[in-house]
């Protein structure tokens, strides 16, 4: 499975420790120097969340989570 940059941006800041839509944006944003559409953010949040990578801005396997925090 092939992730974009902002999927990844999205993995990474979640597996950070962001735990809201508003944190995540932020950090998103910051680390890719843009401004990310509500829609888009929110479309990414869903498809990992139908991939079963997270759920409520927590990683579903650790192996995720460890892998997230190494992109």
């Amino acid at each position: 499975m092939r992730l974009s940059r902002r999927e990844r941006a999205v993995l990474k800041a979640i597996a950070e420790g962001a735990r809201t839509w508003g944190q995540v944006r932020r950090i998103v944003e910051e680390r890719l120097g843009e401004t990310i559409p509500k829609s888009s953010l929110t479309r990414i949040i869903n498809k990992l969340e139908s991939l079963s990578i997270i759920k409520d801005y927590e990683f579903l396997d650790n192996v995720y989570r460890d892998a997230a925090q190494r992109l």
